[in-house]
């Protein structure tokens, strides 16, 4: 039997989770408290217990033919001893059902690697998400000689700048204030930071930062009037790092070579709603900040 997940099974859960994830208790605490698995979490029933999962979080799509509700599937996940049933199968098929019965135009995974690609794809999903990735070595930065001040982001700010970066795509995967704040908490707890960047000539951007002992990755960089390269000159002075690993809109201009990588597949339930959202065009769909 298929339901939503219910208070009481929330520690079968959680050793669920660290099963098949091997996470921390600490970061699976983080997770069941910043999400209502009532609401968000589909669980595949034997008797009693949930033997498998899935997250299915709210997001919204941006596009130039309106806004789309939509759904982020995460976390699948089935207990060892009952895997090769087709249980994630079985889950996928009634996410789909459920949504397209609520009105849900798409939902969006991300597959954990490249392989997974293709499991996914004879399950309704195709990649249409794309990202450019570059590593730019500190010699290819520009020393910044003019003023700038970083500061740790607010939620709102973060909700903004993302919105005027991002704008004009295909698809852009908005997140809610409750998302951001979250995804925020998640790259706190991991090590990383979420900074603003502002220089004086009123530029701006949002650079979600991982300093792993001189090479940092940037997770996403959202730039409100200010470049890439001014970007990553201003990070410099804070991190004074070999590398930087970039993570960017695929067709964003950028003086570093991007190359082209999958990140992100989607499953429609409104073929008409497709339909419009790519004629009327726009620059390539954009998905970042997943739980990854």
């Amino acid at each position: 039997m298929i339901q939503f997940a219910e208070e009481s099974m929330r520690g079968e859960l959680r050793e669920l989770w660290k099963e098949c994830f091997g996470d921390s208790n600490q970061y699976i605490d983080l997770y069941f408290g910043g999400y209502d698995i009532s609401r968000h979490m589909l669980v595949f029933m034997d008797g009693e217990h949930p033997v498998s999962m899935l997250s299915l979080l709210p997001m919204t799509v941006v596009t130039p033919a309106g806004i789309m509700p939509a759904r982020y599937i995460y976390a699948v996940a089935t207990k060892q001893s009952y895997r090769g049933r087709g249980l994630s199968t079985k889950l996928i098929e009634c996410v789909h059902k459920y949504l397209k019965e609520q009105g849900v135009k798409l939902s969006v995974l991300v597959p954990a690697s490249a392989q997974l690609y293709n499991f996914y794809g004879k399950r309704g999903f195709s990649a249409e998400f794309y990202s450019g990735q570059a590593i730019v070595e500190r010699g290819r930065i520009p020393k910044f000689e003019g003023s700038f001040v970083i500061t740790d982001t607010t939620v709102q700010e973060f909700m903004e700048i993302r919105e005027r970066a991002f704008a004009g795509r295909t698809m852009f995967v908005r997140w809610d204030g409750d998302s951001l704040a979250y995804r925020m908490a998640e790259t706190a707890f991991n090590g990383g930071e979420t900074l603003t960047l502002a220089t004086g000539d009123a530029s701006h951007a949002v650079a979600v930062c991982y300093n792993r002992g001189g090479s940092v990755l940037l997770k996403e960089l959202a730039v409100d009037g200010m470049s890439v390269e001014t970007a990553l000159a201003v990070l410099q002075q804070k991190f004074s790092a070999d590398e930087y690993h970039l993570r960017l809109p695929m067709d964003m201009h950028s003086p570093y070579p991007l190359k082209k990588a999958a990140s992100g597949a989607a499953c429609w339930y409104d073929a008409d709603a497709r339909e419009r959202v790519y004629r009327a065009g726009g620059a390539a769909p954009y998905i970042s900040l997943v739980l990854d």
